[in-house]
């Protein structure tokens, strides 16, 4: 299953990239969010990329879930999350990253670009690819992860609008 999605950021390109290029930031933000744990396994940056890899636990409402998805999921799930942001020039990021459900058959797999269309106005469109292994019912679970999934990058957009403000 596939997925487009859009989102504008209040600020530059060079603002964004000192931003993300903080450990403090995704351990702010995913905490912020509702993560109980947060565990940065790999947070390397240079001038050209900064590539990170964490795993953070989160709850899971498991009597919001659909019927057939419910022994699928304990009350906690483990997210693995690669990501990997390459300065292309002043204007432009190429954006690669990567969600998996730990212990499920499920992965997400996001590539696009960051571009700064104004001084203070970046926006970031990125194609995202989800698959299942699994035999009949993949394709649901790729529905419903790609609701979730959504629903987790709204609330990634509007705490990184609230992380850019001044005094944040």
């Amino acid at each position: 299953m596939e997925f487009s999605l859009t989102q504008s950021f209040p600020a530059g390109l060079d603002r964004l990239w000192t931003v993300f290029s903080h450990p403090e930031y995704p351990q702010r933000k995913y905490r912020a969010l509702g993560a109980s744990a947060v565990r940065l396994l790999r947070f390397d940056v240079t001038a050209q990329v900064i590539e990170v890899e964490l795993e953070r636990d989160v709850p899971v409402d498991v009597a919001a879930l659909p019927l057939w998805a419910r022994p699928l999921l304990a009350r906690q799930q483990t997210l693995r999350h690669r990501s990997r942001w390459r300065r292309v020039s002043p204007a432009q990021i190429s954006a690669e990253l990567e969600i998996t459900p730990l212990g499920l058959p499920l992965q997400a797999h996001g590539m696009g670009t960051l571009v700064q269309a104004a001084t203070n106005l970046s926006r970031m469109a990125l194609r995202w690819q989800l698959t299942s292994r699994l035999p009949l019912i993949g394709p649901k679970v790729e529905r419903l992860f790609a609701h979730q999934l959504r629903q987790a990058l709204d609330a990634d957009h509007a705490f990184t609008l609230q992380y850019l403000q001044p005094g944040a």
